[in-house]
């Protein structure tokens, strides 16, 4: 349901205009209006004066400073003055002074403890990029690897990782030909590919020969494997040892690290909060000034209010005592875009008021589809499904997931209240169609079914035609919806279309009703009217293109209808995958088929919680929605509720 709303002005002494902002604030029972972007409004904007342009900017740098202190520690909203039940914040109500001092004394003391923290932080990522490549090259001469740092130096020798980009492994018979050549039989090169396109090379070599090689390596554009500058003087194995005890250190300096910063941006934290939350409330009703309108010695400031509550907002701006005000209704056209929509439903549907705003805001002064979701889309799930097994098992599953994950978001709980009220049409429908487990049930106990069972072959008949009813009715009721918003809208044009719409279809039904003999011949004479004056009364309303446009749109209507078999479709499916499993555990030995049926009976009941909501969906929004669905609604935000 939509809740209508009233276009409010409230008018007074200029002097009183930012304790009246104050007061609807904390009332937050009003969507302002920029009053010169409204064109009805005849009144210039106030826009901020120098001093509350400084003041803006300070605010916004507090935030900022603010933001990124908390940040530093990971803060939630613990400490916002919301939460812990104090007065909501006001304009007027930070010291920036004060606060900016405290920033400027903390900050100093806070930026070398956070830029230690970050360097600690990237050195824990870059130093494993290093090290894999060089555990990789070490291991092509694990007699070297066993040596520590002082008896390679004892032994004169030197190492190098290089890196040769190719995947041609002759690369490193040519490299270890010209190093003959000029070393002779000084060094050593073993190789190994460490990755597609990359040969790691490791290179032994006398400490006296390491000027030259380095030179001859970069004449013949090898690439040494880079190394932090901490460690660029080691040979391969001491830089491999530093790194992997660097490593191991990194954990403790990091939690030291982050215990200092804790130690100094805790004790500030639950201040900060209010602090924050004070300078967001200031930075708004600043902006809030900006756009009232003004004179020399007046203003205006201008919103809407649900109407129901109109009442009550008088009384409680009165209350607040800021002096005389003038509180008028201003005249406005509730079916405007800009008209802001509050949706308001009963406990029962408020779920699926999540799947409605999911497509679209309703337009203001149209219609709220989310009640009626609320009764046929469980229903047709409940179709789908249809087993009292899959039904109980989707509602346990529904209600842990709403209570273990419901506190998480709003937005999830909803989710998890529309899979139970699916779930209990899913038991329901499983009851009527005798199904639990496919055919288990009825193998185990017999037929229960209370009207019949879909696994039997003369089934199709009576399942397509309910799904078929369920389309017709679903599509006929949005078209007399359509109807009846086009009636209100005053669209006549949109109205005759939608009545020569619903007319054809009832023609149509009324054939096909004849012609399968549920219906007497009698039926037949107005059935055909119907069609015909449906017909011309839609092509007659697209002028000569009507001709061509009018029967492709009617027939569009009708495959709307025939859409709804996947409800069958969607149903007989589940049914026979269940059957399947049932067979499959009668295959094989006991335990085998037991697991494998239990398999496909999981697969199946995964499926039945995802593949007919999904359906369901789009028979709504595609199906339903198009016959009468207005949106680009604006949800209605009322002024200090941004960041309540």
């Amino acid at each position: 349901m939509l809740i209508p709303m009233a276009k409010l002005q409230i008018a007074g002494r200029r002097e009183e205009l930012s304790a009246v902002l104050e007061g609807i604030y904390r009332l937050q029972g009003m969507q302002l209006v920029d009053v010169a972007r409204d064109p009805a409004l005849d009144v210039d904007a106030a826009g901020l004066n120098d001093a509350n342009s400084l003041t803006q900017a300070r605010l916004e740098l507090l935030v900022a400073r603010l933001d990124a202190l908390l940040s530093l520690v990971g803060s939630d909203d613990r400490g916002d003055s919301r939460l812990r039940g104090d007065p909501d914040p006001v304009s007027g109500a930070v010291d920036l002074a004060d606060v900016e001092a405290e920033l400027d004394r903390i900050s100093i003391l806070v930026q070398g403890a956070a830029q230690h923290l970050d360097s600690l932080t990237d050195e824990l990522a870059v130093l494993p990029r290093y090290l894999h490549p060089l555990e990789q090259l070490a291991r092509l001469v694990p007699e070297l690897a066993a040596l520590p740092e002082y008896e390679l130096q004892k032994l004169g020798l030197d190492t190098a990782a290089l890196v040769l980009n190719t995947s041609d492994d002759t690369l490193v018979d040519t490299l270890r030909r010209e190093l003959t050549e000029v070393f002779g039989v000084r060094f050593d090169l073993t190789s190994a590919r460490v990755g597609t396109d990359a040969i790691g090379c490791l290179l032994v070599f006398s400490h006296s020969d390491s000027a030259r090689l380095h030179a001859l390596l970069g004449q013949e554009h090898v690439r040494h494997l880079p190394l932090p500058s901490a460690y660029s003087g080691q040979s391969l194995f001491g830089a491999l040892a530093g790194m992997r005890t660097r490593l191991d250190a990194l954990p403790r300096e990091l939690a030291d690290a982050h215990q200092v910063l804790e130690e100094l941006i805790g004790p500030h934290v639950e201040a900060w909060h209010v602090t924050l939350a004070g300078a967001r409330a200031e930075l708004e009703q600043l902006a809030a000034a900006a756009r009232a309108g003004v004179t020399d010695r007046a203003f205006a400031v201008v919103g809407w209010v649900p109407r129901p509550h109109v009442a009550r907002f008088h009384e409680a701006l009165a209350a607040l005592s800021m002096g005389p005000l003038a509180i008028e209704e201003l005249p406005h056209d509730e079916r405007a875009h800009s008209t802001p929509v509050l949706m308001k439903e009963r406990r029962v549907a408020r779920p699926f008021g999540l799947l409605t705003r999911f497509l679209d805001n309703p337009r203001a002064a149209s219609l709220d589809p989310t009640g009626l979701m609320a009764l046929f889309l469980p229903l047709m799930f409940g179709v789908m499904v249809g087993d009292v097994v899959y039904g109980t098992a989707l509602l346990l599953v529904g209600l842990w997931a709403r209570r273990k994950f419901g506190r998480i978001s709003p937005g999830i709980a909803d989710l998890c209240s529309v899979l139970v009220f699916g779930a209990i049409w899913a038991i329901i429908f499983g009851f009527l169609f005798g199904e639990a487990l496919g055919n288990l049930g009825k193998n185990l106990f017999g037929d229960f079914s209370l009207w019949f069972y879909r696994g039997d072959a003369n089934a199709l008949q009576p399942l397509l035609l309910f799904a078929l009813a369920i389309g017709a009715a679903h599509v006929l009721l949005g078209v007399v919806l359509g109807m009846w918003q086009s009636w209100r809208d005053r669209a006549h044009r949109h109205l005759l279309d939608r009545v020569g719409t619903f007319a054809f279809l009832c023609g149509m039904l009324g054939l096909a009703g004849f012609a399968a003999g549920a219906l007497p011949p009698g039926f037949m004479s107005p059935a055909i009217a119907l069609t015909v004056v449906g017909l011309v009364l839609v092509m007659s309303l697209h002028g000569t293109l009507g001709l061509m446009m009018a029967p492709l749109e009617l027939l569009g209507a009708i495959g709307n209808i025939l859409s709804y078999l996947r409800l069958a479709a969607v149903g007989l499916a589940s049914v026979y995958l269940a059957i399947v499993a049932n067979e499959l555990a009668t295959v094989g030995p006991l335990w085998l088929g037991i697991i494998v049926a239990t398999f496909f009976h999981v697969l199946n009941l995964a499926l039945a919680g995802f593949s007919p909501m999904i359906q369901a969906l789009r028979l709504h929004y595609v199906e339903f929605f198009s016959k009468f669905f207005i949106g680009g609604g604006q949800a209605f935000i009322p002024f200090g509720k941004s960041h309540s």
